[in-house]
């Protein structure tokens, strides 16, 4: 026997179930009823148009990678001052070694029966590259200034200026920056002329300084024991 909706409610019998709807409740459920198979189809319309939207970002809405594109993995940050800036190649010391001889390029030029340099000369240009090859070559611990003059003065005059000339050298390479510990400065006089003292060109190249080499890794370069070879130190 079906029940009777109590206070003139509708029932509605849904398969196995029956529901006690008020009159408004069962309009609204009857409205429902007529847009249930439009409302699939427009929920169904709804959830394709989702998956396609997603599947859409999934392929082409993510990081992209191509040129001109930000990628996904950012590139590593330097800190400042990880990188050196680069310098220049320091260029070679124009000085030529012969044995224990250093020849450099020009020669060092002194007023006349003086020990101070002749203005103009490029003296101290060829000193600059002295330096550079004691600055370039630490295994070279020891040097001996040579300083050798003409036949023109007395012995003892002559012996006393080149020691004064040896000396004026070690201190200008002292005063750039040579430790005075690699510097031997050694007078020689007119013993050891290299030209014709009768021929005043010969006098003149007569008057000079000469480098060589005497302690290489704090040990005799030569098979010398003297490091003075005969001459006089000037300190």
């Amino acid at each position: 026997m079906e029940e009777l909706a109590p206070r003139g409610r509708k029932s509605a019998d849904l398969g196995r179930m029956t529901l006690v709807l008020d009159p408004t409740q069962f309009d609204c459920f009857l409205f429902a009823g007529r847009w249930r198979r439009r409302g699939l189809v427009l929920a169904l319309a709804a959830l394709l148009s989702s998956c396609s939207f997603q599947a859409s970002v999934k392929s082409g809405g993510g990081s992209k990678t191509a040129a001109g594109e930000p990628g996904a993995t950012e590139p590593p940050v330097t800190e400042p001052g990880e990188e050196p800036a680069a310098t220049p190649e320091t260029p070679k010391a124009k000085v030529k070694v012969r044995g224990a001889k250093l020849e450099p390029e020009g020669g060092i030029f002194f007023q006349p029966n003086d020990a101070t340099f002749q203005p103009g000369s490029g003296s101290e240009a060829v000193l600059a590259e002295v330096k550079a090859y004691l600055e370039q070559n630490p295994r070279v611990t020891r040097v001996r200034i040579e300083g050798h003059t003409n036949n023109t003065r007395p012995p003892d005059q002559s012996l006393t200026l080149s020691g004064q000339r040896a000396v004026a050298v070690k201190q200008w390479l002292i005063s750039n920056g040579i430790n005075a510990g690699r510097l031997l400065a050694v007078g020689f006089g007119e013993t050891q002329p290299i030209a014709n003292n009768a021929d005043p060109a010969g006098a003149a190249q007569n008057e000079r300084i000469q480098f060589r080499i005497v302690e290489l890794d704090g040990k005799p370069f030569s098979n010398n024991p003297d490091p003075l070879a005969g001459g006089t130190e000037f300190p």
